[in-house]
């Protein structure tokens, strides 16, 4: 995902999870966490749900297909 991908907090908040998930060390991993949260803050339960699912999606999928 490039920036130019990431117009949407949907799009922020999936990356950043994937981010978060993804991330060497656990204070890299707690940084992303803390901007999924600032996020996550101006969405609907909903939305950061479907993110969520999304973002364990999209690693399953690296981790499968890559």
């Amino acid at each position: 995902m490039t920036r130019s991908e990431i117009e949407t907090p949907e799009a922020a908040l999936t990356l950043a999870l994937k981010l978060a998930i993804q991330a060497p060390t656990d204070e890299q991993a707690a940084d992303c966490i803390k901007i999924a949260e600032n996020i996550a803050a101006s969405m609907t339960l909903k939305e950061v749900n479907i993110c969520k699912m999304a973002a364990e999606a999209a690693v399953e999928y690296e981790e499968t297909y890559q």
